[in-house]
């Protein structure tokens, strides 16, 4: 059996009255690859916040993007340890 192993994150915005409006998801797969979307889930409530949005998404993003570099450095780390390793088995 191949299990696949990632990192999910997942946000819901609101506007300042509580209004939902939009909602953020993100994952880092196995190999480090970042993906991020968004759902406009209320247009209206949306335009009268995109500056929030944005920086909202930014956050987000940065989140995502930060699990992304930690699981780089640590798959690096196993191959150095791996390489390491077998040079010294040699």
């Amino acid at each position: 059996m191949d299990i696949k192993q990632s990192i999910s994150f997942s946000a819901q915005l609101q506007s300042a009255d509580n209004t939902p409006f939009a909602n953020f998801n993100g994952s880092v797969d196995e190999s480090a690859v970042p993906s991020v979307n968004y759902y406009i889930s209320n247009q209206e409530v949306y335009r009268a916040n995109t500056k929030l949005f944005r920086d909202s998404l930014t956050t987000f993003q940065n989140t995502v993007f930060d699990a992304a570099d930690k699981k780089t450095a640590e798959l690096e780390s196993e191959t150095t340890t791996t390489t390491t390793t077998e040079a010294s088995a040699e």
